[in-house]
């Protein structure tokens, strides 16, 4: 159904659908936890007017997450006993005063903590020193009504795990965050870091593997005791979700092997699948599509994910276009615009979510 007809049946049905604007809030907000929005990683550097102005439009949306990093590389930068938590104890403390919950992504590697000379993108030479943070993280952070982590971001890139993936030193790392974070909150849950799309089945390089392969690699390393989720990015734009060997999309469930197939041999067909990341560009490049057509594919995609019973909350990227060049692809994801005025994506994303 037509995004605006979604919004229309919304309304007619009786359901407050709230009209964003600054400081909007829906008078009986429903967040809804199928639903939630990748914030990137810049929230906590927000004024607290900004942030409270971009939260409140996203609990109006009936968003019921919001993905945020607690990135190691800040919180200790200064080396392995200082911590600076402040920014990011307000991120949380706002989301969850709107009733929304918090994916809290831990990654991204301090100075004292990995090689001399790279970049918070490397892992750390010990990964002792990750399982440390990740203890006291989640200590803290259990208190603040957090339960559920994504361990890191993408490791099937080396732009995210540097210098070249390594799905052997990424399942080391993934076990020992679980064990780490369900000794110290039972209540927590654990999602495997997101892969990212690169190609087909069987396509690598020194700097990329495909989702599927480096899936396999994990579950052949033992994975599969040490996540409660399986997190996925299956970015397609500007291709939309039509099937196609190399999508990411496809991968989850359509193509042979695909996602679900890995997880069914390795009898892990219960757990679901979390789209960490997705979203739909809208700046002027090729390589973007137009703010109608992502209001069809935001719809398009809510609603076929109703239908699996494998797929678990789904994360949109993300809520605000990070910036203003639609020359930018990176800067134009968001279903609200840099000056936080709805494009049609808002309209139906919070449509679907109040319907169900």
């Amino acid at each position: 159904m037509p995004a605006a007809r979604l919004l229309l049946a919304a309304i007619a049905a009786g359901f407050c659908v709230a009209t964003p604007g600054a400081g909007a809030r829906s008078e009986a907000s429903v967040q809804n936890l199928r639903f939630g929005f990748a914030a990137g990683g810049n929230l906590q550097n927000f004024t607290p007017p900004t942030l409270g102005r971009y939260l409140d439009l996203a609990q109006a949306s009936h968003a019921g997450w919001i993905r945020v990093d607690l990135n190691w590389d800040v919180i200790q930068h200064h080396g392995p006993k200082r911590y600076d938590w402040r920014r990011f104890d307000k991120v949380v403390s706002a989301i969850t005063a709107r009733r929304m919950s918090v994916l809290a992504g831990i990654l991204y590697t301090p100075p004292w903590a990995r090689p001399r000379g790279t970049a918070p993108n490397y892992p750390p030479r010990n990964l002792a020193a990750y399982g440390r943070f990740v203890r006291t993280a989640v200590r803290r952070y259990a208190k603040k009504g957090v339960h559920t982590y994504e361990i890191w971001n993408e490791p099937n890139l080396a732009a995210f795990w540097g210098p070249s993936p390594d799905p052997v030193r990424y399942t080391r790392m993934l076990k020992l965050a679980y064990r780490e974070i369900k000794r110290t909150d039972r209540r927590a849950r654990v999602v495997s870091a997101g892969l990212a799309p690169y190609g087909r089945y069987g396509e690598h390089d020194a700097r990329h593997i495909n989702p599927l392969n480096f899936l396999e690699d994990m579950y052949a390393q033992g994975a599969g005791k040490s996540l409660d989720a399986v997190g996925w990015h299956p970015y397609n734009f500007p291709f939309g979700l039509g099937f196609e060997e190399s999508s990411a999309w496809s991968q989850m469930s359509e193509t042979s092997p695909s996602a679900r197939s890995i997880m069914a041999a390795h009898g892990e067909e219960s757990k679901q699948l979390w789209l960490t990341e997705f979203g739909f560009p809208t700046g002027s490049t090729s390589r973007d599509v137009s703010e109608a057509t992502q209001a069809q594919l935001v719809t398009d995609a809510y609603t076929m994910l109703a239908s699996q019973p494998w797929s678990g909350p789904s994360f949109l990227y993300s809520f605000q276009d990070s910036g203003p060049n639609k020359l930018d692809v990176e800067h134009n994801f968001g279903v609200v615009r840099h000056d936080f005025s709805p494009k049609p994506s808002y309209y139906a994303y919070q449509a679907l979510a109040l319907g169900g």
